[in-house]
């Protein structure tokens, strides 16, 4: 008996096909013990990236940027009901990179690079919303001050989101607004998170800056550093000695004898090769190698118990420089029209695919490898990470080398040893041996299969091929009589695992998926139902 796949729609979707468009659906998500989830191909597909390409002029067109925000946001997240996905009860916790962005009144736009925009956050999140849950819940450790100045508040506000200052305080004084969870870390041994960030019954929706930064390109990793609560989240400090700087009542909270383990991590890392590990602080406690593995193991501790719904880096514009107002351009940053999205469920995979749309070489930095190496990670090369286009809600895998980079000039490990002065803000573009290295590349031939995975949110069935080889490709779906219903044909597909969506399905029943290319077939039985 052939393997089957049931997919349900929902009973207005089987009316509307088998009676038309007179019969519409109503009612409240939470009445109706609905749900939401991510887009089928999204959810199932977490080794891979996505990259939506948008066509914003300018950094201020602010109607554009929440537009595309709001479209993105509708198609990634899907409707569901009995019982799937996500109860419309659940929080949504996001966490955009509002870090501190102190302008001048002589030209306010000068700020708009060093955070996510808040259009795009507003569109994003109201786009999430129409798809059932209602409870939303910004947090930002950083300058909560500026969070009236910037607007942060009054979108809070005017969409009621619950955007709360937790972080002013310590966690003595937080009560149930910091939730602690263990970990048996480098740096860590446990780290408290602003509630209700990681707290059991919430999604959490992470939103980075595309820009420049001293750790590289601040993606989704570094952006989650600021869900944790006071002081927890001073990963950036420098390399100092906590127990000398710290309130003794934060002691308890890591690992006694964390230096000496960074030492010998660091020299371990040293000699193994990481690319710039050996460089010295231009302005100590900051720079420097040491200063880099104190971050990365600090960030990676909190990282392994933080659970993320999506990860997105939202770079419709981008930033080069300090990640702040300084930058390669007499002194300033600049900022660039980029027009990327790039999202997924792996924040790792996400990250190293931003670090090279910024014209860097991910093999270069030291997080990626120690992320493989405490198995928070399995890949280095960013030609071993599935890329696919997603447009108007469907996916298109494409080779990484045809997209458009943005680079954005950083000053990440300056080369200052070994008679090198490289400049201040520099490309970290250096040629990496991926071949060399043990990058945790996961080797296999994809063999021809078919299968459907769900629906997206106009009710389409969506399915997935794997193409063994290089070639064309057709897709038939025949009805229980053997009759083809629907015949997709696409030139020339490369090899790996594409999204199909059936956008002519018509009513509930047993249908059979077919998929051919040149010498190999595969097939698969799909019951639709209501």
């Amino acid at each position: 008996m052939q393997r089957r796949d049931f997919i349900r729609i929902s009973s207005a979707a089987g009316v509307l096909g088998l009676t038309g468009s007179k019969f519409h659906a109503s009612g409240n998500p939470l009445l109706s013990g609905g749900g939401f989830d991510l887009h089928p191909f999204i959810k199932e597909h977490p080794e891979a990236v996505f990259i939506n390409l948008t066509s914003v002029k300018e950094k201020t067109d602010a109607k554009p940027i929440y537009d595309a925000a709001y479209k993105l946001a509708t198609e990634m997240f899907v409707k569901t009901s009995g019982g799937k996905g996500y109860s419309n009860t659940t929080k949504i916790t996001c966490k955009p990179n509002w870090t501190c962005s102190t302008g001048s009144k002589k030209d306010p736009e000068a700020s708009l690079g060093i955070t996510t925009d808040l259009n795009f956050i507003e569109g994003y999140l109201n786009g999430v919303k129409v798809k059932g849950p209602q409870d939303f819940f910004l947090r930002e450790c950083a300058c909560t001050f500026q969070w009236k100045t910037n607007g942060y508040s009054a979108m809070a506000e005017r969409n009621k989101f619950d955007l709360t200052d937790l972080s002013s305080k310590n966690y003595w004084d937080l009560g149930d607004k910091i939730i602690f969870k263990t970990v048996d870390g480098v740096v860590f041994r446990e780290v408290g998170f602003m509630a209700p960030m990681t707290a059991d019954d919430t999604f959490l929706i992470n939103i980075a800056k595309f820009k420049a930064h001293q750790m590289g390109i601040t993606g989704a990793i570094k952006n989650l550093q600021g869900i944790t609560g006071r002081t927890f989240h001073s990963y950036c400090g420098g390399s100092v000695d906590i127990f000398k700087t710290y309130d003794k009542r934060y002691h308890r909270f890591f690992q006694p004898d964390y230096l000496s383990r960074i030492a010998e991590l660091h020299k371990k890392h040293a000699d193994a090769g990481f690319p710039r590990w050996n460089e010295k602080m231009d302005k100590p406690p900051f720079d420097g190698g040491f200063w880099m593995e104190q971050w990365a193991q600090r960030m990676c501790d909190s990282y392994s118990i933080t659970p993320t719904g999506i990860n997105i880096v939202e770079g419709i514009y981008g930033r080069d420089g300090d990640g702040f107002h300084g930058g390669p351009h007499n002194g300033r940053a600049m900022d660039f029209m980029s027009n990327n999205i790039i999202f997924g469920k792996d924040a790792f995979r996400v990250d190293i695919i931003t670090h090279w749309l910024a014209g860097h070489e991910p093999g270069n930095f030291g997080l990626f490898h120690i992320g493989i190496e405490r198995g928070l990670s399995n890949v280095l090369d960013p030609f071993d990470i599935p890329v696919y286009l997603w447009t108007d809600g469907k996916a298109r895998k494409v080779k990484l080398d045809s997209l458009k980079r943005t680079p954005l000039l950083t000053y990440y490990l300056r080369r200052n040893t070994n008679g090198m002065n490289e400049p201040r803000y520099h490309m970290v573009d250096e040629p990496f041996d991926y071949k060399a290295w043990k990058s945790g590349k996961i080797a296999r031939a994809e063999q021809p299969s078919i299968r459907a995975i769900g629906t997206d949110s106009a009710e389409n069935v969506v399915m997935e091929v794997s193409v063994p080889e290089k070639g064309d490709v057709y897709v038939d779906v025949l009805n229980a009589r053997g009759e083809v219903v629907w015949r997709m044909h696409a030139d020339d597909l490369e090899p790996g695992v594409h999204q199909v969506v059936w956008d002519g399905f018509s009513q509930p029943g047993l249908y059979n998926m077919y998929v051919k290319g040149m010498g190999w077939d595969a097939e698969r039985e799909m019951v639709i139902y209501t």
